[in-house]
């Protein structure tokens, strides 16, 4: 059996993974964390014109603030590693790049058994307002999720 964390720094994903090791332990399953690395585009704002026009930000490649992120991946890999090693599961981890509900819905399609993933808790209108990557994924994902608050 394998799960699957995505881990983003935020406390309800040190929370999915806690619960993933709770239950990879028992059951000598695979726990696999990952962190994902959007586009750099997402980043930068788009900006409306004064004549009403959408312009993105042509984003020039900047090596540094790449470097950065995926040092960050790393280091938010490397705590899970540690929570994992210290519960004596079997661990597995990858950092990603692209959008991350995409890339968590593809990931959960290549031998996950269960998706675990982190609720921030928002409101129904910050839901509504910003999206919810856990809201997507519970509706999108093709393996079973656990959604933990």
């Amino acid at each position: 059996m394998k799960f699957l964390v995505a881990i983003d720094g935020s406390q309800a994903s040190y929370k999915a993974l806690k619960t993933a090791i709770d239950l990879a332990k028992p059951t000598q399953a695979i726990v696999k964390a990952v962190t994902i690395i959007e586009p750099l585009r997402d980043y930068y704002p788009e900006l409306i014109m004064p004549t009403g026009d959408w312009v993105s930000w042509q984003v020039h490649p900047n090596p540094e603030l790449e470097k950065a992120l995926v040092e960050k991946g790393r280091s938010l890999l490397q705590a899970a590693e540690k929570s994992c090693k210290d519960a004596n599961v079997t661990y597995e981890t990858s950092i990603e790049f692209g959008t991350p509900r995409d890339r968590i819905c593809k990931l959960a399609g290549e031998g996950i058994d269960i998706l675990v993933i982190g609720s921030r808790g928002l409101g129904s209108m910050e839901r509504l307002m910003l999206g919810s990557v856990s809201d997507y994924i519970v509706h999108h994902a093709p393996c079973p999720v656990l959604v933990v608050r």
